[in-house]
């Protein structure tokens, strides 16, 4: 009787660190900063269009661009990660379509992203305060240039939100009826 024994046992998570049941830690990170931090600025950016001018507006306006500007600082290091990272395993039972559709879908995320958040920044003239601590210039001046990305901005962010509705209402499927725990994979 031949019984071959592995002098090193691996521990339980090494069997899963090629193509893991959750996303890393970093990819969790990004994910939840920038899930908070689009949910924050699209509320206070369409606030933004109700309030009259004014402290209140200037100050929510200010820390609207002061989050954006953290978020474009983010991004090309979640779109870095994102492209190094090893993905999850895919969710037992999801068609190969639906899975093409969802990668679709979060490309399509990723790139309207960096639309608003590039769009953002441009539109707006004359520079503004980082957290009313440093100056950050933008490069426009106001002018037909800023009111046409602020109309490409707007456009992006109500798809954006469209898109953030159309990826709740998926894990909301996927968990409450799939029943497949895909939450569990970004917690």
């Amino acid at each position: 009787m031949n019984v071959s024994v592995n002098p090193m046992p691996q521990p339980a998570h090494a069997a899963e660190a090629p193509n893991p049941a959750r996303y890393d830690a970093i990819a969790r990170f990004f994910h939840w900063v920038f899930a908070a931090g689009i949910l924050y600025t699209s509320i206070a950016g369409y606030a933004l269009a109700q309030l009259p001018a004014g402290a209140e507006r200037d100050l929510l306006s200010r820390l609207n661009m002061s989050i954006a500007t953290v978020l474009i600082a983010l991004f090309p290091l979640r779109l870095g990660w994102t492209l190094v990272r090893t993905a999850p395993r895919a969710l037992p039972g999801i068609p190969r379509l639906q899975r093409v559709l969802a990668h679709g879908v979060h490309t399509l995320i990723y790139a309207v992203i960096f639309i608003v958040l590039a769009s953002g920044f441009l539109m707006v003239p004359n520079g503004y305060a980082f957290f009313g601590l440093v100056d950050i210039p933008t490069p426009f001046a106001k002018g037909p240039l800023t009111d046409t990305l602020f109309i490409v901005h707007r456009i992006g962010c109500a798809l954006l939100a469209a898109l953030v509705v159309l990826h709740v209402l998926a894990v909301v499927k996927h968990q409450l009826i799939a029943r497949n725990d895909v939450l569990r994979r970004m917690l």
